[in-house]
């Protein structure tokens, strides 16, 4: 029978670090795709899906780059906690 609780000398089991690439490859992609979002709107406003929603797309754009910094956070939440709890 296992024990509940691993004693003082055992090494602490590895922690799946793929959860935290996951929110990184988000935070990356929000930001690239808001950044392309604002670019394209002002290289080509006549865009055909652009073209729709007007200066509409900077806010767009600026939510996109928002929802990025929102993943960072996260992800810098969760690097923390992980690291207070190794030994």
């Amino acid at each position: 029978m296992s024990e509940p609780y691993p004693r003082e000398g055992a090494p602490a089991p590895p922690r799946s670090t793929r959860w935290l690439r996951r929110w990184a490859v988000a935070m990356l992609a929000a930001w690239i795709v808001g950044i392309l979002w604002i670019v394209m709107y002002y290289v080509d406003p006549a865009f055909p899906v652009l073209g729709e929603f007007g200066n509409w797309n900077l806010l767009i754009g600026f939510g996109l780059l928002l929802l990025g910094a929102v993943f960072g956070v996260f992800l810098l939440v969760a690097l923390i906690m992980s690291a207070r709890r190794r030994p």
